[in-house]
């Protein structure tokens, strides 16, 4: 049986030889490359298996096998594109070069078995009587290896057998009999040998008999029937004075006629130059552009190319290619596909910088305004027990600066990255119900702290027949009247700066009804010039700088505002003299929900205002238990902070790897993920802790809380698992109303 073996080896390596020979005398085309290559891998594997036949050691067993493997790993790859080639099978050229590193990679592997299991994970030498044998069993990448080849042969089987059925023609039908025959036997004797169906498959590596037999129908196919050597006929099958250029090729990729349209394009691109190369060439430039569904570029023009594969008393004798000239139409097509392309760039680039610039910004901003918090409220307990002493006072009044400071530089960043999101086309109107008292108390509360500061007078008059529940984006119509008033206070040294609200409707104030909801703002600040008042709305824009050099602010506000109410389908109209002051009238078209009215608005805001609240945390909850993930230690330290009053326990991570071994070791009712962290960020822990087999916290409620705040960020995270999301600088009370929404509620309890 060795003898056999050994004179099997000889045979099929003597006949690989010949296979290579034919595929060289003619190589011309991708077919021939293939073929050749196969045919050549073939050969080094099977001078491998001979060596490894005459081994007598570990060592020498291993040397023999490493070069054995050097033909044997692109057996199956080239075998397959060779099939590709000879089937017509259209095969991306990108998944051709992600196989080709891919099996540089396992072949890298191999080179070093001995010193990694990623190939073999055990292998011993022994002796099988005559036969010597390296036991092994099989490391990941082994199976790899092993499913590629599975593929590359049933997908191989597949195409061959497919090409027989489907062929009308009886030679070439003939040809694919003989292929289908061949790649069927390397497909057994691979089955054969990797299930060990046969004794002799586990003395020896049996596909060796399967590709001598390969090798022997190749041979007869190439020789019998002329695979690799098929004579051309073009000149009937055209007409010689048709509009398109046409151009015959043969099966060895010559160009053998054009018609006269072709005739400048072949002069031009053939005949100047080396004719056999450059037809290849030509020819080559043909399919790869019908391959891949691009137009070809050819001497200052641009076509279209098709391709027909023509016949000749049954036997396939070349490629017929038509050329539409199409210039035109896609150097217009191509000009848009240009401009789009930069303008995608620039936006993305542009989001980059800003989500890079909203992440480093804020994650500063966290730590300043979460500590100054903290500040406050020690102040205002140290104040307490020490009998209302001025020192705390004065503490407690820096402090309040530094919260204004950092508030005034958190709105320009907010400014920025709306205005982005408006550029963007991702800035959405989401409407719903929501209470006109609590919007006008909201931003009234926020406007009257900054005009007391600088002593100017507050009022807001709000008709108390208004119906209070209206229907529509909340959020941005009092981002709109915050901008105006915030701007009204800002560019206002004396005087007053008044909010008069009113609405009318056509069909009375009922439920469904349209309200017109007006709001006027009203300021004796420095107003404008009325040619200045043209450039209002436009971004980055801010008048009269040789008097306003020293105010605060990026010139965004009402630029967003305006654009705001174009997508809500409001307006806003200014009036201004200069010296003077400055009138806002915005409009806004709201649906009626409740016909239940304001009432006394300015009633409820004056008692409110005269009664300051401290600060008071909203519950407690002794028995929770939460993991705060950030890398940044500070940050701990802000969160641990902010929720001390709220008695939870609460642990720290500085990592993504060491919160995953912490949620595996602990049991948590709600986890605050930072998104943002050096080796593994928090979507990737994140999944980590959902996979955990039998893990304590698979379903624990699992925050964002990031400094991440571009165009959708929240709905992107939420997207990839998370259960909520909060964007730095912490907002103490929006934490506690996350943590009382998520927490078991048998453990809070509310103050």
């Amino acid at each position: 049986m060795y003898q056999f073996v050994i004179g099997v080896l000889y045979f099929t390596i003597a006949g690989l030889f010949a296979v290579c020979w034919f595929a060289l005398r003619k190589w011309k085309s991708r077919l021939h490359t293939y073929l050749f290559f196969s045919a050549a891998a073939n050969l080094v594997y099977d001078t491998g298996c001979l060596l490894e036949l005459h081994s007598y050691n570990q060592e020498t067993y291993v040397t023999a096998l490493k070069m054995a493997y050097l033909g044997r790993i692109w057996i199956g790859l080239s075998l397959f594109l060779f099939l590709v080639e000879l089937c017509d099978v259209k095969f991306p050229e990108c998944l051709r070069t992600v196989a080709s590193v891919i099996h540089i990679g396992i072949y890298a592997t191999i080179l070093n078995l001995e010193s990694n299991d990623l190939y073999y994970n055990y292998m011993e030498f022994v002796m099988d009587g005559d036969f010597p044998k390296l036991l092994h069993t099989g490391g990941p990448l082994y199976y790899v290896l092993t499913a590629l080849n599975l593929f590359y042969t049933v997908g191989g089987m597949y195409m061959i057998t497919r090409s027989f059925i489907h062929e009308k023609n009886s030679i070439a039908k003939k040809r694919y009999f003989v292929m289908t025959i061949a790649i069927y036997s390397l497909g057994v004797s691979y089955v054969i040998y990797f299930f060990k169906l046969v004794p002799l498959a586990r003395k020896i590596d049996v596909m060796i008999i399967g590709f001598a037999i390969c090798t022997v129908f190749m041979l007869v196919a190439i020789i019998r029937y002329r695979m690799l050597d098929i004579k051309s006929a073009a000149q009937n099958y055209f007409v010689d004075e048709l509009s398109e250029e046409i151009i015959f090729a043969d099966a060895d990729g010559m160009i053998t006629y054009y018609n006269k349209p072709a005739q400048k394009l072949i002069e031009e691109t053939v005949v100047q130059r080396d004719e056999e190369s450059s037809s290849n060439e030509l020819i080559e430039s043909f399919k790869n552009a019908i391959g891949e569904g691009k137009p070809l570029r050819l001497n200052g023009k641009i076509y279209t190319p098709r391709a027909n594969r023509l016949t000749e008393k049954g036997n396939v004798v070349g490629t017929l290619y038509t050329l539409s000239d199409d210039s035109e139409h896609y150097r217009y097509m191509e000009e848009l596909k240009e401009q789009k392309k930069i303008a995608d760039e620039a936006n993305a680039a542009k989001s980059q910088f800003l989500a890079n610039m909203s992440h480093e910004i804020r994650t500063p901003i966290n730590a300043v305004l979460g500590f100054n918090e903290l500040i406050i409220r020690e102040c205002t307990e140290a104040r307490e027990s020490a009998g209302n002493d001025r020192y705390f006072d004065n503490i407690r009044m820096y402090a309040g600066n530094i919260q204004s400071a950092g508030g005034n530089l958190l709105s320009i960043i907010n400014d920025i990255l709306d205005l982005s999101k408006i550029e963007a086309g991702r800035m959405d109107i989401v409407d719903a119900p929501y209470s006109l008292t609590d919007l006008l108390n909201d931003v009234s509360n926020m406007v009257f702290f900054k005009a007391n500061e600088k002593g100017l007078e507050f009022s807001v008059d709000v008709d108390e027949a208004l119906p209070d529940e209206l229907y529509g984006d909340k959020a941005r119509v009092r981002q709109v009247i915050t901008n105006i008033l915030s701007n009204a206070v800002k560019y206002t040294d004396k005087g007053s700066v008044r909010i008069k609200v009113r609405g009318t409707a056509d069909n009375g104030m009922e439920p469904g009804q349209m309200l017109r909801l007006s709001i006027e703002i009203k300021d004796t600040g420095i107003g404008m010039h009325r040619e200045e008042m043209d450039k209002l709305f436009t971004k980055f824009q801010r008048l009269d700088l040789s008097h306003n050099s020293t105010i605060e602010g990026t010139g965004l506000g009402l630029a967003i505002s305006h654009q705001l109410m174009t997508m809500m389908g409001g307006s806003i109209q200014v009036e201004s003299t200069y010296g003077s002051g400055s009138t806002f009238a915005i409009e806004i078209p709201q649906k009626i929900v409740s016909s239940q009215p304001v009432g006394d608005f300015r009633e409820r805001f004056e008692k409110e205002i005269l009664s300051v609240k401290e600060y008071s945390e909203e519950f407690r909850a002794p028995e929770a238990h939460i993991l705060v993930v950030d890398d940044t230690k500070v940050n701990h330290k802000v969160a641990q902070g902010l929720l001390k009053k709220t008695l939870i326990k609460i642990d720290t991570a500085e990592s993504g790897e060491q919160a995953i071994r912490m949620a595996r070791e602990n049991t948590y009712d709600l986890i605050l993920m930072d998104q943002r962290m050096p080796q593994m960020d928090g979507t990737e822990a994140l999944m980590h802790i959902r996979e955990q087999k039998d893990g304590k916290n698979v379903r624990t409620p699992v925050i964002c809380l990031t400094a991440d705040a571009i165009i959708g960020a929240k709905e992107r995270y939420m997207a990839e698992g998370f259960t909520d999301y909060l964007s730095k600088p912490i907002n103490s009370h929006e934490l506690e109303q996350t943590l009382i929404k998520y927490l078991p509620r048998d453990k809070v309890i509310k103050s």
